[in-house]
């Protein structure tokens, strides 16, 4: 019997339909583990929400406007990432916005209300809500996952969610 490998990566430029592939990709993997299309609908939801959310930081070197997708499956646990090279003049302004964010999420005990109030946000200042946290709030509510990020020694941003889902999925 062969063993499935429990996780993937893809590279993307996150414009047109390379979006849409990485989507694709993911769902045949998460598929090929047994989750339901239900389980795999939301976390391509996530997967999505989170390439916008690390596609906010704007590292004005286009050469390296390239990101990463991680997907890691432990058991009846997804994680996915994205990596994303960030230059240095962003953990002042956009980094700090992102801890915020993600603490203001986590503080409350359920995410609805961090949802409704971003999603708000978002409605009056649909112009200009490329960062207000409306697509992190709505993992946490709607996925039901734990945010978190951190950016490595070489500026490499890695934001994540993990995700406990309860069906029976093929363990790895």
């Amino acid at each position: 019997m062969a063993t499935m490998k429990n996780s993937i990566a893809f590279k993307l430029k996150p414009i047109g339909n390379e979006i849409e592939k990485v989507g694709e990709k993911g769902k045949n993997f998460l598929k090929s583990h047994g989750f339901s299309d239900d389980s795999v609908q939301m976390q391509i939801m996530v997967i999505r929400e989170l390439i916008k959310s690390g596609n906010a930081f704007d590292n004005q070197r286009p050469s390296r406007n390239e990101m990463s997708v991680h997907i890691f499956i432990k058991k009846n646990t997804i994680i996915a990432e994205v990596r994303k090279p960030v230059n240095e003049t962003t953990h002042d302004n956009q980094l700090q916005k992102l801890d915020e964010t993600i603490q203001w999420i986590r503080g409350y005990r359920d995410p609805y209300a961090p949802f409704m109030m971003s999603a708000q946000e978002a409605s009056e200042n649909y112009i200009d809500n490329k960062s207000n946290g409306f697509g992190l709030a709505k993992i946490a509510y709607e996925a039901g996952a734990v945010l978190d990020y951190y950016v490595s020694e070489d500026n490499i941003l890695n934001l994540s969610a993990v995700r406990h889902v309860t069906e029976d999925a093929k363990h790895c």
